[in-house]
């Protein structure tokens, strides 16, 4: 029997090869059928596409055409395919039992916000100090101190950098949460040195308290990034360090001289990462420096984009391969990248990241004038 006249297909979901159009059975019920397919009878689009490939590129084909039937079809089932698509749209892509009306109320739900009732109580002026910062006085010469709010607002310049795929606002945000990390480990420690000395003091029959203020300070919040929060959560730390700290001295279970020099260290590592967050957007944040991103890397970028790339090296360093790849991340970013494939993980693992300090220099001289 002529293939012609044979009934419904059930060829697989793979293309069948296509030699001529004599080779292709022209019945209208003769397609082929894919799994993945989204019509009842499996009917493939992609595939019955690529088998008329001729007709279809013809825009009007000849009705005589023996595959004519099966053209008509495409289109018939292209149509259904785009108004299902338009359906499961309106639905917001949500269970076909979802009526759309229903649907439609996750696109009316608004952004997530703090209400601004997000508090920081401090009790000392020590940390009251690193939060507010310093300014120096007019007409006279001096340097300021980069306090806790400058230093949120610094990294979240930095995170919304982070979201142009700039990778070095990536490194310096990891760098600067390691370094806060590093730093909340150290007063954690500190913190329990003077907690022993109080606690033995308890065995041995003293009851106390922890010194705290009869009026501490409230700090009204509402940081718009998580970065502003670890800020928040490294000075009331450091808040409650210089109590525990003050109130072994007041019970003489640790000298005045030992204590001020444990406050004094702990201030200045908060003060080390509060000046190195605020240089780093400083210069990231420049004019010169804004468009950075991975792209100004690639071997086809412009003469501009290298020149950002070596003024950025030479300002903050050679950027390190698994920040550059995104295979070491910040604990926050607004980065949104996709899995990149294998073929864009070894261009990027394949760009030169370091290069003649001198080039870089002369780049960056123009940068810092």
């Amino acid at each position: 029997m002529d293939s012609s006249s044979t009934g419904p297909s059930t060829a697989s979901s793979t293309f069948p090869t296509v030699t001529s159009s004599s080779t292709v059975d022209p019945s209208v019920d003769a397609f082929t059928r894919s799994t993945s397919s989204p019509f009842a009878d499996g009917y493939d689009v992609d595939a019955e596409r690529a088998i008329l490939a001729q007709l279809v590129a013809d825009g009007d084909p000849d009705p005589a055409d023996p595959l004519f039937g099966r053209y008509q079809l495409l289109l018939e089932r292209e149509e259904a395919l785009n108004h299902m698509r338009e359906t499961h749209s309106l639905r917001q892509g949500s269970d076909p039992l979802v009526r759309p009306h229903e649907a439609q109320e996750i696109s009316r739900i608004g952004q997530l916000g703090s209400d601004g009732a997000d508090r920081m109580r401090l009790h000392t002026r020590d940390a009251m100090r690193l939060f507010l910062g310093r300014s120096v006085v007019p007409g006279e010469q001096g340097h300021p101190m980069a306090g806790g709010r400058r230093v949120a607002a610094s990294l979240r310049a930095l995170w919304a950098l982070s979201g142009n795929d700039n990778p070095y606002a990536d490194w310096k945000l990891i760098e600067i949460a390691d370094r806060i990390g590093g730093i909340r480990r150290a007063n954690e420690l500190e913190q329990q040195h003077a907690r022993q000395l109080l606690d033995v003091a308890r065995e041995k029959g003293l009851d106390y308290s922890v010194l705290q203020s009869r009026e501490p300070a409230f700090v009204s919040l509402g940081f718009g990034s998580p970065y502003g929060y670890m800020i928040v959560m490294l000075l009331v730390e450091l808040d409650y360090l210089v109590r525990v700290v003050r109130s072994a001295v007041l019970r003489d279970l640790m000298s005045s001289t030992e204590g001020f020099r444990r406050i004094g260290s702990a201030k200045h590592r908060c003060l080390s990462v509060f000046h190195f967050a605020v240089h780093c957007q400083r210069v990231l944040s420049r004019a010169e420096l804004l468009p950075l991103s991975r792209v100004d890397f690639l071997p086809n970028a412009d003469a501009a984009a290298r020149v950002r790339v070596e003024a950025a090296r030479a300002l903050l360093g050679v950027l390190p391969r698994d920040v550059f790849t995104g295979a070491r991340e910040p604990r926050h970013s607004r980065r949104r990248v996709s899995r990149l494939s294998d073929a864009e993980l070894r261009l990027l693992d394949s760009v030169p990241l370091s290069g003649d300090d001198a080039v870089p220099e002369a780049a960056a001289a123009s940068l810092v004038q």
